[in-house]
């Protein structure tokens, strides 16, 4: 059965919208995007990233429900739009530039395949190099460019076409850090207004590039929202991970602690614009830096000091994070590794988790 639709912001009309199953993939997906923002699609390895793609893209056909561009119904049914109708383009980490075509002539191709003239397509071309920064390369070939300089042509090529919807899957994979931070400039600058799809394992493209953020797993979409929203407040484990922070669920305890399991609460901060209902599901968020650890009750009087076991030790440079069963939630703490061996840390050890309030972040579900 394909999910229910979901909702979109109020005012906002829909440019995709995906209401469709891939049951060859198991993805049964239910997602709207409003017209001239930038969507992070982000999830787990084979959670149906690319899928979500392909049927925008027309490279995959619906088995149950329809996929629509603003008004059109592209895919469902007995409807099947053939790709080059669609007025969608698709940039990979790949550039893919035609290697027998010079730099214009490779941004000059889609506008001449839509029928523009040769002056118009020249035209246009021109203004989408100059516009990435690679106006003095129209006359080299795809070969004598760096990666960085392809895949700014790339987008300059894909913009040139006027596409009704973007789709990026993993655009700067590919790249150094140094030619990343070019690129991820440029496209944040050029994607400005547009609609587009962005997927993406990396929390800077979302913070620089994206409006919305689309959480899918296992086929299905779990979470949809601003992108400031969800990754300050987030709703799922891998949102969390993102974030770089813990997230645990618990019931709300009054209005400023959350009920981890009976007899063990987490008290903090709530967020006022997302407060507890007393009783009611609710979420929290500590960064593992914000965790200690001791093996017997700490001095002072820290608000939070909670029973954990390690579960795992992880070297990260110059911190270790310790894995942490806490209350019978899975939480991360980042120590220095002579707290580690100071402490003797190992698989299996009780310890004391002292976590200031000022430092948990408390929100309803």
């Amino acid at each position: 059965m394909i999910a229910p639709r979901i909702a979109v912001p109020d005012g906002a009309r829909t440019a995709v919208g995906v209401h469709a199953a891939v049951a060859t993939r198991g993805v049964e997906l239910a997602i709207d995007v409003p017209p001239g923002t930038v969507t992070a699609v982000v999830g787990p390895n084979g959670s149906g990233k690319t899928t979500l793609l392909h049927l925008v893209a027309g490279l995959v056909a619906p088995s149950a429900g329809t996929v629509r561009i603003d008004d059109a119904t592209v895919a469902g049914g007995s409807v099947h739009v053939p790709i080059h109708r669609r007025r969608v383009a698709l940039l990979t980490q790949r550039p893919s530039l035609f290697p027998h075509l010079d730099v214009l002539a490779n941004v000059m191709f889609g506008p001449l395949a839509g029928g523009a003239s040769r002056a118009a397509a020249r035209a246009r071309a021109l203004t989408e190099l100059d516009a990435v920064g690679c106006g003095a390369f129209v006359d080299r070939r795809p070969v004598q460019l760096s990666g960085g300089q392809a895949q700014r042509v790339a987008i300059a090529r894909a913009l040139a076409t006027d596409p009704k919807v973007i789709l990026l899957d993993e655009p700067l994979a590919g790249l150094d850090v140094a030619v990343g931070a070019e690129v991820r400039h440029t496209l944040a600058a050029r994607l400005r207004g547009r609609t587009a799809l962005l997927v993406t394992h990396e929390p800077l493209d979302i913070w620089t590039i994206a409006d919305r953020v689309a959480v899918l797993d296992a086929g299905r979409l779990e979470a949809e929202g601003p992108a400031q929203e969800l990754l300050t407040r987030p709703t799922t484990g891998f949102l969390a991970r993102l974030s770089g922070t813990n997230l645990l669920a618990g019931r709300a305890d009054g209005a400023d602690a959350l009920e981890l399991a009976p007899g063990f609460l987490l008290r903090g901060l709530p967020d006022p614009d997302s407060p507890l209902t007393p009783d009611a599901p609710a979420l929290a968020s500590v960064a593992p830096a914000a965790i200690s650890l001791h093996r017997a009750e700490p001095g002072g009087s820290p608000r939070n000091v909670l029973p954990a076991t390690v579960v795992s030790v992880e070297p990260r440079g110059q911190v270790v994070r310790v894995h942490l069963d806490l209350c019978g939630h899975s939480v991360s703490a980042d120590l220095t590794p002579q707290s580690v061996a100071e402490l003797g840390l190992a698989p299996g050890l009780p310890v004391r988790a002292a976590i200031k309030a000022t430092q948990v972040r408390l929100y309803g579900r």
